[in-house]
């Protein structure tokens, strides 16, 4: 059974959150933001000099958590640090006010429709949800912007990067593959598991 792309994007923000802890080359933790703060603080403890990035796994986004003091501390400072929602599929039927530009011809082909302009594009919407070709194409799109986000973070000064995403942006497995192919193994690793969901749905 093929799945709805939103009801898919919101059933994977359902699942506990994970963050990420990384080396310049290795992943140091995954789990909570406790675990990964503390993987971080005492791999720079054990490193002065390099560097520790931590990311949120289900965007991709460094989290900017200050890492002083000791480990108690760094634990409640992991504790009521404020990570921004995800977003949700809303079903419920309540609505959201949000502002956009239309052109003249826009405009004017609302005003020829039976029913309001916001319920005109609420059905254009609703529409393109559900169209198979869209639900692929948002799919693609949300795992290309996952592995982007990763390997800008963490894999920008290694090689091939610069091919590896156009690769990644023409949805060439293989070619992406090749380039990573030199990158450390935890970096690599990480950057062919968030992008496989796309090979999978660019092959359908």
């Amino acid at each position: 059974m093929k799945q709805n792309s939103s009801n898919f994007l919101a059933n994977k923000n359902t699942n506990p959150e994970t963050f990420s802890a990384f080396s310049d080359a290795h992943c140091l933790a995954q789990g909570s933001l406790a675990d990964a703060a503390l993987a971080a603080r005492r791999y720079l403890d054990q490193n002065p000099g390099h560097r520790a990035l931590i990311l949120r796994d289900s965007t991709c986004e460094p989290m900017d958590l200050d890492l002083s003091g000791d480990e108690a501390l760094l634990e409640r400072k992991a504790e009521h640090f404020r990570v921004p929602p995800l977003p949700t599929n809303n079903e419920t039927g309540s609505t959201t006010s949000l502002a956009i530009n239309l052109l003249p011809r826009h405009v004017e082909w609302l005003s020829t429709q039976a029913s309001s302009p916001s319920a005109v594009i609420r059905k254009l919407i609703d529409r393109a949800r559900h169209d198979p070709q869209q639900q692929t194409e948002d799919i693609v799109r949300h795992y290309q912007t996952l592995t982007y986000r990763f390997c800008q973070a963490l894999c920008g000064d290694l090689p091939n990067y610069e091919d590896a995403m156009r690769a990644l942006f023409a949805s060439d497995e293989n070619g992406f593959k090749g380039c990573i192919g030199d990158w450390p193994r935890d970096l690599a690793g990480r950057a062919q598991a968030l992008s496989k969901p796309l090979w999978q749905a660019a092959s359908r």
